[in-house]
């Protein structure tokens, strides 16, 4: 444990870790599926259409595939992602980075 803290702290410190690329986007996501930009975590809690699912590849939006996977990241709330979802195409580029400019708090990190 301590010596995968210090091998952890030594990457860290020496920039080992490199940024991962942004994968190829995939097929549209099913109904409850999660999607990840960055640290934000949007859950798909209504079905969304063909276009909309390309525009939010285009803002760099992925599935999260990896089971397994033990980053954090801040859940986006409920409200904001159904007033995304509904928007027109001319709000959507508003709301979007309003998503993204807001500070979430330590609570929604999961």
């Amino acid at each position: 444990m301590l010596l995968t803290v210090v091998k952890n702290s030594i990457r860290t410190i020496f920039m080992v870790r490199q940024p991962r690329e942004l994968p190829p986007p995939g097929p549209k996501p099913a109904f409850g599926s999660t999607i990840v930009l960055g640290r934000l975590k949007i859950q798909l809690l209504m079905a969304i259409d063909y276009e909309q699912w390309d525009w939010l590849t285009d803002k760099g939006w992925r599935t999260m595939e990896v089971r397994n996977n033990r980053r954090r990241y801040y859940k986006v709330p409920r409200k904001a992602v159904s007033r995304l979802l509904h928007a027109t195409p001319d709000e959507r580029d508003d709301i979007h980075q309003q998503i993204l400019d807001h500070r979430y708090d330590k609570s929604r990190l999961c």
